[in-house]
């Protein structure tokens, strides 16, 4: 006979369900280690049949190091809203970014699961990640895929920011002369900018050339459609730049809390030693 207490024992430490446990303990002659295995046995069996389904919801999770010197950005899906809020699955997003901080600083900069599904796992060091995810599906009852990372070393500071519920979340290296208070509200002002306005780029300086190139062009067919002169395309175009300076580079975007000044403006009249390295913004489902 299969005690009550020896069930709840056995559930505190797998997270089965209570039939399940009971079940596996019977099977095991009550021998708890034994009714372990046999529970992770048919959890990782029903994990890989769910492992085929459409993972269209989740979250954006990130992590920064006490030392602001590494930073993390991930997107962890599913496929309900209603596990995306699971208290489960947001600790396994948040143990998924702590592992891919406590990699070596020569590891990869960014990736997707399969890049780092055999490693072991930072906090238990008897599974490999692959297994630890396995077993959250299992717990879970859903399909859970880490579809992208990104992870900052930073020679100054990273800051992080996740939008409301996760589905937007933001991380960026900067370089600044201290971690005053006002330097922690600049970068949070600005990593607030990135998740609202959407920038891809820095800077004009940092736009590649190929992108420009492409701009070019296409403004200029633009302009010629339009019936304008073709000595005078290359000024419109120029002129048609600047809009797109002002929608994909974050320094020439209006501030969102002071529309009439750019961000590079907003920065240099705070006076505060302040310079925008890199940043990545991750929507949920926008890979």
């Amino acid at each position: 006979m299969i005690s009550a207490e020896l069930v709840k024992q056995l559930r505190e430490i797998t997270g089965a369900g209570m039939l399940e446990c009971k079940k596996a303990l019977e099977e095991a002659q009550g021998d708890i280690e034994k009714a372990k295995e046999i529970l992770r046995i048919r959890g990782l069996a029903k994990a890989e049949k769910k492992a085929g389904r459409e993972t269209k919801e989740g979250i954006i999770q990130t992590f920064v190091s006490e030392d602001r010197k590494t930073g993390v950005i991930i997107e962890l899906n599913c496929e309900t809203d209603f596990v995306a809020k699971n208290e489960k699955f947001v600790e396994l997003a948040l143990n998924l970014a702590k592992h891919i901080a406590s990699l070596p600083e020569n590891a990869n900069k960014s990736g997707t699961f399969e890049d780092i599904s055999q490693q072991t796992f930072f906090a238990d060091p008897s599974q490999k990640l692959e297994e630890v995810v396995k077993s959250a599906i299992s717990k879970i009852g859903e399909n859970i895929k880490l579809s992208r990372w990104v992870r900052f070393d930073a020679e100054g500071y990273v800051h992080a920011y996740v939008h409301g519920i996760g589905r937007v979340g933001v991380l960026m290296e900067y370089k600044a002369d201290s971690l005053s208070d006002d330097i922690l509200r600049l970068a949070q002002d600005i990593v607030l900018q990135i998740a609202a306005m959407k920038p891809e780029f820095v800077s004009v300086e940092s736009v590649p050339s190929e992108v420009l190139e492409r701009e070019r062009r296409i403004l200029a067919e633009q302009t010629r459609q339009e019936g304008k002169p073709e000595n005078i395309i290359e000024k419109i175009v120029e002129g048609k730049l600047k809009k797109f300076y002002q929608e994909k580079v974050l320094l020439e975007q209006p501030f969102i809390k002071d529309e009439k000044k750019t961000v590079k403006q907003y920065i240099s009249e705070t006076g505060l030693s302040f310079e925008v390295v890199r940043f990545a913004r991750f929507e949920v489902g926008s890979a």
